[in-house]
């Protein structure tokens, strides 16, 4: 969470918040997360669990230019 909140610093075009999964069930549900942490790229799922910081931003890009 902590890499994405620094993306969304550095450019416009990102924008992170942290959800607690156990605090908001509906919010999980609606994304599919079943495992911490889950990504959601522009409301899809992207992957759950953490990735090296290289691999964040590799697979970020790579959701992003999904149309």
């Amino acid at each position: 969470m902590l890499l994405a909140h620094r993306l969304a610093l550095e450019s416009g075009r990102v924008h992170a918040a942290a959800v607690e999964a156990s605090e908001f069930p509906l919010s999980a549900d609606r994304h599919s997360v079943h495992a911490v942490p889950a990504v959601v790229v522009d409301g899809r799922r992207g992957w759950a669990g953490n990735v090296p910081e290289p691999v964040f931003v590799q697979r970020l890009l790579a959701a992003a230019t999904v149309d």
